[in-house]
C-alpha cells in the first residue's frame, strides 16, 4: 500500500513538472512577443487578492468615466483581468487597461516572464480561516488534498495547523521575488496611501479624487452588495454550482479570536514569530 502512495505521488510529481514546462514555454513565447509593460500579482489564497484587483481595475475604469458610480462587477472583473498564469492563458488586455496576470502558485521561473511583480499578503491565521471556509463550502470539500486528509480538515483548528506551513514557505519565498509587497492589514488602516504607492510604483496616471473614489466603490459592502444584486456571490469561486458559499465574505481582520482555540493561535505564533512585528496591533 506504502509502495502505491509513493508511485502515486511521483506519477503526479512528473505530471506537474511537465505541465508547467510546457505552460512556461507557452507563456514565454507570448509575453516576449509584447511590448506593454507585464504586470504579475500574485499571493496566498484569500490573501485580499481580489479586493486590489478592484481597486486596480474600479481606478483605471474611472480613469476613462470618471462619473461612474458603481464598482465593476466580478465578470467584468474577470474578463478585464482575464490572464491566470497557471492556465498559460495568452489574452491581450483590451485598450486603456493593464496587461496583468494573476497566480496562487508558488515562486517558479515563470515568475521571471514579468516586469513587475506585486505580492499581497495577509496575517496567517484570518487568511487560512478564510480559506478554510472557501474550500469546504464546495460540492467536495478540499477537493484538492488528498483524500484521507479531508475529513479531518473539517476541524477548523485542524486545518489551520496543517496548512501553516504551506502559508509560512509561501511567504517567505514570495517576499524574495516581489517588486512591490502590499501588506494587507496596512492597506486596510490606510487604503489610500498603499494604494496610491502602488499607482505610482506602476507609473500610472495619478488622480487623487478618482483614487478616493475607486477605494469607495471598491469596498467590501458595495462589492458583497453587487455580488447580490448581480447574482454573482460565488465571486471567483465555481459558477458551476460547486461551490455553495459567499466569495467575498467580511474582510475583518482579527476573526481568528472567534473562530480558533487558544492553543491554535499560539502555535502558529510559535511558528511564524514575526507574525506581530508584520501585523502589529492584531494581537492582544
Amino acid at each position: 500500500m506504502g509502495r502505491s502512495i509513493m508511485q502515486s505521488k511521483m506519477i503526479n510529481w512528473l505530471k506537474d513538472k511537465y505541465y508547467w514546462f510546457n505552460n512556461h514555454h507557452t507563456l514565454k513565447r507570448f509575453l516576449t512577443k509584447s511590448n506593454e509593460l507585464k504586470i504579475l500579482f500574485f499571493g496566498y489564497p484569500k490573501s485580499g487578492n481580489t479586493w486590489t484587483r478592484f481597486l486596480i481595475y474600479n481606478y483605471r475604469n474611472l480613469l476613462i468615466n470618471s462619473n461612474e458610480e458603481h464598482t465593476v462587477s466580478y465578470e467584468r472583473l474577470n474578463t478585464l483581468q482575464n490572464n491566470i498564469m497557471d492556465r498559460g492563458t495568452t489574452f491581450l488586455p483590451q485598450n486603456d487597461f493593464p496587461f496583468v496576470y494573476r497566480t496562487h502558485k508558488q515562486y517558479n521561473k515563470s515568475y521571471d516572464l514579468f516586469d513587475k511583480r506585486i505580492f499581497i499578503h495577509r496575517n496567517p491565521l484570518d487568511t487560512l480561516i478564510s480559506s478554510y471556509y472557501f474550500y469546504k463550502d464546495r460540492k467536495v470539500p478540499f477537493l484538492d488534498d488528498s483524500l484521507n486528509i479531508r475529513e479531518k480538515l473539517h476541524d477548523i483548528d485542524f486545518y489551520v495547523l496543517y496548512k501553516i506551513n504551506s502559508w509560512i514557505s509561501f511567504y517567505k519565498i514570495s517576499i524574495k521575488h516581489a517588486d512591490f509587497v502590499i501588506n494587507y492589514t496596512e492597506m486596510k488602516q490606510d487604503t489610500k496611501l498603499v494604494f496610491s504607492e502602488l499607482i505610482k510604483f506602476l507609473n500610472w496616471d495619478f488622480d487623487e479624487k478618482l483614487v478616493q473614489k475607486a477605494i469607495n466603490i471598491s469596498s467590501y459592502k458595495k462589492i458583497k452588495l453587487m455580488g447580490t444584486k448581480s447574482n454573482q456571490m460565488y465571486g471567483n469561486g465555481p459558477k458551476d454550482g460547486s461551490f455553495n458559499g459567499e466569495f467575498t465574505r467580511s474582510g475583518k481582520e482579527s476573526q481568528f479570536y472567534n473562530e480558533l482555540k487558544e492553543e491554535t493561535i499560539n502555535s502558529v505564533l510559535d511558528k511564524f514569530p514575526d507574525f506581530k512585528k508584520i501585523y502589529p496591533n492584531l494581537i492582544d
